[in-house]
C-alpha cells in the first residue's frame, strides 16, 4: 500500500521514494510536522542509500619501504568503511591484527600496513565494503603493482596519516549544547549557528582531511535535525549521540536511519519519531562516531579534532664550506621526542655528522640541528620517524600524532670547475668521436646522473658517459654527430630541482660555471682554377648547387672579362672569387712591375666581389713571389690535395683521388678552364655524393 501526501511546493512524500528504513517510517501517515516544513521549505534532493554494496576491485600494493605497504582500492558507494585481510602462510587475517604485530591505518579506499618484525610478505590483500549493517562480498586477491606504476613520491606516507587518533568504534567528536529557542529551531529547542541561537562547543572537527562544521541541531515536533557544512562530496555514515538536559537517556541516531537532504553546502539529516528533552539554557553532551552497526559512540568522550604533525627545514644554507652549520627545524606543534632521540634517531644525513640538536629558547616546535660535513660532497640531511609512537626514533606530539611529511633538504658543498679536454677539432659526419671532461675534485655520480641531469647535446647525441680509468674527475662522452651541422655540448647549470631536492642529484649543482664545447663538421675546401667557361663552369655550378656546397673560383681577368654573366652567378650562389692572373702568366717569371700589373688588373674586373687570394698558375711560386703578394696584401692559396684533373686521368680516378684525400681543412685544387675538363665535372659529381654521405662540410677558402 502506499501513502500520499499532497505537499504545498510540489514535493510528495511516498514510501515508494524511499526505500528501505524510510519506507516504514513514513508509511501509515504524513511526515512529522519538523520533517514536513523543512521539505516544504528547502525544495531539495532526499537521497537514499544503496540497498546492496558492490564488491570492490582487487587491491594494488605499493611498497614504502621495507615492513610498509599502500593499498588502494575504488570507493564503493554507500560503504562508510572497510576491511581489509592479508593472506599469510596460515590463511587470510582479518587487519589490524596485534597477534601477528601487523598495524593498519585506514583512509577512505585506501589503507597503509605497517608490520612491526620480519616475517613472512605483506603483498597480497583482499578487501570489502561495510556500511549500515551491510557488507560487501570480498573483493579479488590483488598484490603489488609494477616497479613502472607504483613510483612514490616522498611526500606518500604524509598524504595517508590519519587526521584524527580514532577507531570506527570511538567519538570523533564531543561536544557540549546550550539550548536556545526561536523560530529558527522550528518550534524547540536547539542551536542554530546562522541565527545564533544557543552555543556548541567546539562546532568543526576533521576526517579525513575535510573539515565538518555543526551549524543546525535542533529538537522538533516527532523529529530531531542535524545539519553539517562540508567539503567532502560524500559524507561518511555515523552515529549521533544525544542526551537530555540532565545527561541521562541518551538518544542513538544512525543515518542508516535518517533522512539525509542534500544542502547548498552539505547535508540535513532527520530522525523521525524521535524525541529529546531539550529545555532553553540547559546543557547536554552530544557526540559523533562512526558507526559500524555494532558500537556506537560514547557520550560525552571529548575527543579535540587536531591538525596533522608536519615539519619543515628553515634557514638552510645554500652552501657549505666543509666547516659546521646549522639550520632549523620547524613543527606544526610541540613533540614530545628529546634531542638526543632526534640527533641518534630521526636526523638522517649523508655526507657529514649531526653534531647537537637543541631547543630554541625553549620551545619544542623549533629546533636548531648543527652538522659538520665530512668532505667537500654536498650534505643531505632528512627527517624521519618510526611508523609507531611507542617505537624508538619516532616524533610524535603528547597527544600520539605521529609525523605526517618526511621533509629534506641539501646543503651543496663547495664549487667545482669543469673543463672540456681531448676534443676533435672537427667531426667527420656520421663517425663518433670522444670527448673528455677534467672536473676540480671528484664528482660522485653516476653515468646516468650526469647524462640525464648535467650534460645537453645538439647536432649529436651522447651515445656512451663512462668514468676515465675509475676517476671520478675525469669523465668521456662518446658522441656521435646527426648531420653536417656543428656539435654542440653544455655543461646545463640550470638544474631544475622542483619541489624534492633528490631531483638534484649527488654533486652536480656544484658545478661553478657554465661550459660550452662547439665542433665544427669537418670542411673541405673545393678550388676551381683557370675559369670561367662557359662549356664546364656551369656544370660544376649545378652540382654544387645539388650538394649544397661553396666553393672559391680562382678566374683570369681575360675569362672573367669575356663572360661576365658566369661571374654573376658564381657571386649569386654564394661562392667566392680569387685572383689566378689576368692571362694565366708565371708570376715567378715576372718583374715586380708586371706582377702588380697582372694582378691588380684582375682585381679592377672582379671589383668588389674579388677576395684578397691568389694562386700562382703552373703552381709556381718562389719566396719572392710570396714576398710580392704579402707586401700587396694578399694570401697565397695552394692545396693539399691535387687530383691532377688537367692531366685527364680518368673520373673514377678523380674521385678517388678527392675521396682519399678528404679530412678537415683539405685544399682540393680542380680546375673548370684551361681545356678539356669533362672528367673534373663527373669525377666531382661521383666525389661530392660519397663525401656528402660522411657529413662532410664544403666552404669556400677564400671570403
Amino acid at each position: 500500500m502506499t501513502s500520499n501526501s499532497n505537499i504545498p511546493g510540489g514535493l510528495h512524500a511516498t514510501s515508494e521514494r524511499l526505500p528501505g528504513p524510510y519506507a516504514m517510517i513514513i508509511s501509515g501517515g504524513a511526515l512529522a510536522l519538523a520533517g514536513v516544513m523543512l521539505l516544504v521549505n528547502l525544495h531539495l534532493q532526499v537521497n537514499s542509500f544503496p540497498a546492496t554494496l558492490e564488491t570492490p576491485q582487487p587491491p594494488i600494493t605499493h611498497q614504502l619501504h621495507e615492513h610498509m605497504v599502500e593499498v588502494d582500492w575504488n570507493d564503493i558507494s554507500g560503504a562508510d568503511r572497510y576491511q581489509l585481510q592479508l593472506w599469510y602462510p596460515s590463511g587470510w587475517i582479518d587487519l589490524p591484527d596485534n597477534d601477528m604485530g601487523i598495524d593498519v591505518d585506514y583512509d577512505g579506499s585506501r589503507a597503509v600496513v605497517r608490520k612491526q618484525s620480519p616475517g613472512a610478505l605483506i603483498n597480497t590483500f583482499r578487501v570489502k565494503a561495510l556500511g549500515c549493517g551491510r557488507a560487501s562480498d570480498w573483493s579479488d586477491y590483488g598484490r603489488k603493482a609494477d616497479a613502472g606504476s607504483a613510483t612514490q613520491d616522498r611526500d606518500s606516507l604524509a598524504s595517508t596519516a590519519p587526521l584524527l587518533a580514532e577507531s570506527p568504534h570511538e567519538a570523533i567528536w564531543s561536544g557540549i549544547l546550550t539550548t536556545g529557542t526561536s523560530g529558527e529551531v522550528a518550534g524547540g529547542y536547539g542551536y542554530s549557528r546562522a541565527a545564533s541561537v544557543g552555543m556548541l562547543s567546539p562546532g568543526a572537527f576533521m576526517l579525513d582531511r575535510h573539515e565538518y562544521q555543526i551549524v543546525h541541531a535542533s529538537q522538533a515536533t516527532d523529529a530531531f535535525v542535524l545539519e553539517l557544512q562540508h567539503t567532502n562530496g560524500s559524507a561518511p555514515q555515523f552515529t549521533l549521540a544525544v542526551h537530555d538536559a540532565n545527561g541521562s537517556n541518551p538518544r542513538e541516531l544512525s543515518t542508516c536511519n535518517s533522512v539525509r537532504i542534500k544542502t547548498e553546502n552539505g547535508d540535513r539529516y532527520l530522525w523521525l519519531d524521535s524525541e529529546v528533552s531539550w529545555a532553553a539554557g540547559a546543557h547536554s553532551a552530544m557526540s559523533i562516531s562512526l558507526a559500524n552497526g555494532h558500537k556506537h559512540a560514547v557520550a560525552g568522550r571529548v575527543l579535540r579534532p587536531v591538525r596533522p604533525l608536519t615539519a619543515t627545514f628553515e634557514r638552510v644554507p645554500k652552501q657549505h664550506s666543509g666547516s659546521e652549520f646549522s639550520l632549523l627545524v620547524r613543527f606544526s606543534h610541540p613533540i614530545a621526542a628529546a634531542a638526543d632521540s632526534l640527533r641518534t634517531g630521526s636526523l638522517h644525513v649523508s655526507a657529514g655528522t649531526v653534531t647537537s640538536v637543541q631547543q630554541l629558547a625553549g620551545q619544542r616546535d623549533l629546533w636548531q640541528v648543527n652538522i659538520t660535513p665530512d668532505s667537500n660532497r654536498s650534505v643531505r640531511v632528512g627527517l624521519r620517524s618510526a611508523p609507531a609512537c611507542e617505537m624508538p626514533g619516532a616524533i610524535c606530539t603528547h597527544h600520539q600524532i605521529r609525523l605526517a611529511n618526511e621533509p629534506e633538504a641539501v646543503v651543496y658543498g663547495p664549487p667545482i670547475t669543469a673543463r672540456f679536454i681531448d676534443g676533435p677539432e672537427a667531426h667527420q659526419g656520421e663517425s663518433q668521436f670522444p670527448v673528455r671532461i677534467q672536473l676540480s675534485e671528484p664528482l660522485l655520480s653516476t653515468s646516468q646522473s650526469l647524462s640525464r641531469h648535467l650534460l645537453s647535446t645538439s647536432g649529436a647525441r651522447l651515445t656512451e658517459v663512462r668514468r676515465v680509468d675509475g676517476r671520478s674527475d675525469l669523465w668521456e662522452l662518446v658522441v656521435a654527430p646527426e648531420s653536417a651541422v656543428p656539435v654542440e655540448i653544455k655543461l646545463n647549470l640550470d638544474l631544475d630541482c622542483g619541489s624534492s631536492a633528490l631531483s638534484c642529484l649527488d654533486d652536480l649543482i656544484r658545478i661553478a660555471e657554465p661550459r660550452e664545447l662547439t665542433i665544427p663538421p669537418a670542411v673541405i675546401h673545393l678550388t676551381f682554377d683557370d675559369g670561367p667557361n662557359p662549356a664546364y663552369t656551369p656544370q660544376i655550378l649545378d652540382i654544387l648547387a645539388w650538394h649544397g656546397a661553396r666553393a672559391t673560383f680562382f678566374v683570369t681577368g681575360e675569362s672573367a672579362t669575356l663572360y661576365p654573366d658566369l661571374i654573376a652567378r658564381i657571386i649569386s650562389e654564394g661562392h667566392t672569387l680569387a685572383n689566378h692572373t689576368w692571362d694565366h702568366v708565371a708570376l715567378d717569371t715576372l718583374s715586380t712591375e708586371e706582377f702588380e700589373d697582372t694582378v691588380l688588373r684582375t682585381q679592377r674586373v672582379l671589383g668588389e666581389h674579388a677576395t684578397a687570394c691568389i694562386r700562382p698558375p703552373y703552381y709556381r711560386a718562389d719566396s719572392e713571389t710570396y714576398a710580392r703578394a704579402d707586401e700587396m696584401g694578399f694570401r697565397v692559396i695552394m692545396g693539399n690535395v691535387r687530383p691532377m684533373d688537367w692531366t685527364r686521368p680518368g673520373a673514377q680516378v678523380i674521385a678517388d683521388r678527392i675521396i682519399g684525400g678528404a679530412a678537415h681543412q683539405a685544399v682540393v685544387v680542380l680546375h673548370d678552364g684551361g681545356g678539356d675538363r669533362s672528367q673534373t665535372v663527373e669525377g666531382l659529381r661521383m666525389a661530392l655524393a660519397h663525401l656528402r654521405s660522411q657529413n662532410f662540410s664544403f666552404e669556400p677558402v677564400c671570403s
